[in-house]
Formats: structure tokens, C-alpha cells, sequence
């Protein structure tokens, strides 16, 4: 989770400078298609702001946390009581919906309005996690969490249905009680984070960061997992170290920078539930003692959760390599992406590129004015240039891919695309970077996790200024391919 401090301090509310004891939290959705935090970071930052300030906003791009008010701030968030007892969270909603009448809306794109509110809602619960420990709140207990929806029937906040109605209209599975079951089992399982010795049973306030992430607990292992290492070991374990353990379902070799599944029935190393989100992705092992490994981010690099479980829930997908020595030692290795591996466009990728670039043997003025030919080939081409057939269009375009796809696998080596890219990625971003150029493809990935790419492209779709419907399909496909 990474939190953005942009505390409003020209808003009046802020101004007004009053404390509240904290004694729960709601959650509310913005009520408009805006996917952007900053957009209402801008708007409320202003001494002529309306009467409402919430506490934070999530962004609906990135998950970011933006931070709008200190959290023991009196906000003017629920129209209510609520507003003297509860920090307010604003999820920012898909820019693809549109409100028809009241709380009901249509929705132009499921997909793109999926990604974006299953990127608040996996923020939230971080976010609720963390506010939790840090005021001592009980997640399950009557009141503490709530939604604008909630605190409405219960008197304390005014009529309004978010973020209910979101989640309903769009038919996501979201509600508020797994929201609160999937708080609670965060809360628990960074309780089993603590620093060894620190006297803080409960995992609250000190135990979670403030920023970011949270700590690296490579070396903080509980006396119980410490214990475990020396009575759960076998002939091979008793030698190996406690960075390593291995997984009982899979035969390999589970150590830090792994990449694992979690099975079905898997549960935290507490053996408290986990949520649903958690066992559907992939995660990298950030420490392990014994048969306790630590998870820490998501395939995508999306989300940090830090959670304990127990090895024999998990399955290595990659990150162990095994090999024999000469003198007949196994030696093991985390293995990684490897950046020298180069990857070259599909027969998928051409087909994608050569569709929305068509094939024009004379030379023309695309729509941003720039002489072309043949599948979209603008090096050397002036007018008054023209092919002799298809096929020598075809021969440019597969020269030109070749190039585009050389500075995708730049980035790839460079380090400016930070998670590991399959064939349909790369295919996408070669596509992408044949038709808006490797600056605008370094600008697109530089440091981003594959979600926010995702979403980032939709936004190249102008040529000379104005927004170009052919653009607007290509990004859609493009997008598609990449998160297939």
C-alpha cells in the first residue's frame, strides 16, 4: 500500500482544525466517473471547497492511497454523528459508467470497471487493515466498519447507497460483509509480523508502516516458527537453513523471491481464514523460517501483503532451479526473468498491428500528418513514394516490428518494466510502440506495475490533438491482449 500525503490544507474543513477520538471507519464511493484522486485532490485543495472533506481518496488507476486530512481530523464526510466518530475513504469509480437517475447507472466497458473497482477494493481492505491496528479497532466488531450506505440506516450518516450500489450495479461480489471478513483477516495475519521481542501481541500501531510498504520481516520470525525449524526438518532440512523450506505438496524448494500459488484450502500460518483475492494470485516469497514463509507482493507488483503461511499451502510456479555438480551436490538457485532473453512479435501481434494500420501501397498523410506506406512504415517514406505489391509491404512491416519489438525487450533489460512479460505483453507494447513511438513506450511502463500499464494505454488515443475513434479501438485491443 502507498500512501500519498496530500493533505488538504487550504479546504475549510482543515482549517477548522477539530479532533475526533477515532472509533470506526466508512467507506464511501465518489458518486461520479472519475477514476482520478488527484482530479479531486484539485478541486477540494481550495479555501471556496463545499462543505465536504473526507480523510482520503483511492485512486482508481493505481490503488494509490491519497491522503486528504490528518486521521484524527473531524472531516465532513458522512452528513451525520458519523462525521465525529469515523475517518471517511473515498474509492474513486471507472471513468466507463455513467449515472442515469439517482444511484443507477449504466456501464460502457465491464472490464475496464472491473479492474478499477477490484483495484479499490484490494486498496481499501490495505488501507482499513492498517487503520485498524492503528487505532485498536476491532474490524468485526457492531459499527466499526461501515459503509455511507450503512451508517444511513443506522441513523448516523445521510442518504446516500455507496459504495453498495457500485458493487450491486455492476455485479462484482463485492459486499460489505466479505469487505469486513477480508479486513479482519489482514489485520491478523500482519499480527503475526511483529518484531520478536517487541511486546506488541495485538500487531497494532508499530508493527504496520506508515508509508509504503510494510517492513521487511526476513528476520522477525515468532518463537513458535523458530521452534518448528528444528522438529519439522528431515534429513535434507536439518542442513538447509531457515531461508529455505520446502513445499510438502510440490517436492521444491520454497526460498525468498520465489514465485508461489496458494492451494484452495490454504489459510494464514494462524490459521485464520483467507480471502478470496489472496489465494487468486500469485505471490512471491519474501522470507522464510523454517515451514513459515513470509508472502510479500503480487506477480504484478500490485499489492504487499507480508502474511505468514505455512509451506505446505503453497505451490512453486518459478523462482527454483536444481542442478547437479560434478561432484554430485545438488546445488539451488532462485531463478528470475532474464532480461537477455529477447522475445520476437507473434504471428497474434502482426495480425493486431496490420489490422489497424491496413495496407496502402502509395504514400499518404496519416491522421497525425505524417507521410506513410504499406502497413504504417513512415522511416524515409516523402510523397509520391509507392510499393510494387503487398508482399514488399509486408516485408517492411515485419522489418519494423522487429525493431519496435527491440525496444520493448530494451525496456525488459533496462529494468523499466519491473515485472516479468509474457508473449501476449510483449505482443501489445510492440503494437503499442509501432504506432506511438519508443518515448511514449518508455513514459507508458517506466517503473508501473502491469495494471496501471494497462489502464495507462487507453489514454493514447489522440492524433493531431483530438480523440480518434480507430485509436480508441486499438487501445481497447491492445489492453485486451495484454491482460490475457
Amino acid at each position: 500500500m502507498e500512501i500519498v500525503k496530500s493533505i488538504l490544507t487550504r479546504n475549510p474543513c482543515y482549517k477548522a482544525g477539530r479532533k475526533i477520538k477515532v472509533q470506526g471507519l466508512m467507506l464511501h464511493s465518489v458518486g461520479c466517473p472519475q477514476p482520478s484522486a488527484e482530479a479531486f485532490v484539485r478541486k477540494w485543495d481550495r479555501p471556496d471547497a463545499s462543505r465536504a472533506c473526507v480523510h482520503a481518496f483511492i485512486d482508481g488507476n493505481t490503488g494509490k492511497v491519497y491522503q486528504t486530512l490528518p486521521w484524527d481530523h473531524r472531516a465532513w464526510h458522512g452528513g451525520g454523528s458519523s462525521n465525529n466518530t469515523h475517518i471517511g475513504v473515498e474509492m474513486c469509480e471507472p471513468a466507463c459508467i455513467k449515472y442515469t437517475k439517482g444511484a443507477s447507472f449504466s456501464c460502457g466497458d465491464k472490464e475496464a470497471a472491473m479492474a478499477v473497482v477490484r483495484r479499490t477494493y484490494q486498496a481499501a481492505v490495505e488501507l482499513f487493515a492498517f487503520l485498524c491496528r492503528e487505532f485498536g479497532l476491532n474490524p468485526l466488531a457492531d459499527g466499526v466498519i461501515v459503509s455511507h450506505k450503512e451508517g444511513h440506516t443506522r441513523g448516523i450518516a445521510s442518504g446516500h447507497g455507496d459504495p453498495d450500489h457500485l458493487w450491486k450495479g455492476l455485479k462484482s461480489g463485492y459486499t460489505m460483509d466479505r469487505f469486513r471478513a477480508d479486513v479482519a483477516a489482514m489485520v491478523e495475519a500482519a499480527g503475526q509480523e511483529r518484531p520478536a521481542g517487541s511486546g506488541n501481541s495485538e500487531g497494532t500501531a508499530g508493527s504496520v508502516p506508515s508509508q509504503k510498504t510494510a517492513p521487511d520481516t526476513a528476520s522477525t520470525a515468532n518463537q513458535e516458527g523458530s521452534r518448528k525449524t528444528t522438529s519439522d526438518s528431515d534429513s535434507v532440512g536439518s542442513a538447509r537453513s531457515s531461508e529455505e523450506s520446502r513445499g510438502l505438496g510440490t517436492g521444491g524448494i520454497i526460498r525468498a523471491g520465489a514465485l508461489v500459488e496458494i492451494c484452495s484450502t490454504g489459510v494464514y500460518y494462524s490459521g485464520k481464514g483467507m480471502p478470496s483475492w489472496v489465494k487468486g494470485d500469485r505471490w512471491q516469497i519474501k522470507s522464510v523460517n523454517g515451514d513459515r514463509a513470509v508472502l510479500g507482493k503480487n506477480q504484478a507488483g500490485t499489492h504487499e501483503i507480508n502474511s505468514p503461511v505455512h509451506v505446505k499451502y503453497l505451490t512453486v510456479v518459478s523462482g527454483v532451479s536444481r542442478s547437479h555438480s560434478a561432484a554430485g551436490v545438488v546445488t539451488e538457485s532462485v531463478q528470475r526473468p532474464n532480461p537477455k532473453e529477447a522475445l520476437t512479435i507473434s504471428d497474434r501481434g502482426t495480425e493486431l498491428v496490420a489490422k489497424y494500420e491496413g495496407c496502402r501501397l502509395e504514400a499518404y498523410k496519416c491522421p497525425a500528418g505524417v507521410w506513410t506506406i504499406g502497413y504504417g512504415h513512415t522511416a524515409g517514406v516523402s510523397q509520391g513514394d509507392r510499393l510494387p505489391s503487398r508482399e514488399a509491404a509486408r516485408a517492411l512491416l515485419k522489418e519494423d516490428l522487429k525493431k519496435y519489438g527491440d525496444h520493448v525487450n530494451s525496456c525488459v533489460k533496462k529494468g523499466l518494466i519491473t515485472f516479468p512479460i509474457n508473449q501476449n505483453q510483449f505482443d501489445a507494447l510492440t503494437s503499442f510502440c509501432y504506432n506511438c513511438g519508443n518515448g511514449n513506450l518508455q513514459k507508458l511502463v517506466s517503473g508501473r506495475d502491469a495494471a496501471t500499464i494497462a489502464e495507462k494505454l487507453l489514454l493514447y488515443n489522440k492524433g493531431g490533438g483530438k480523440v480518434l475513434p480507430g485509436l480508441v479501438r486499438r487501445r481497447k485491443e491492445e489492453r485486451a491482449l495484454f491482460l490475457s
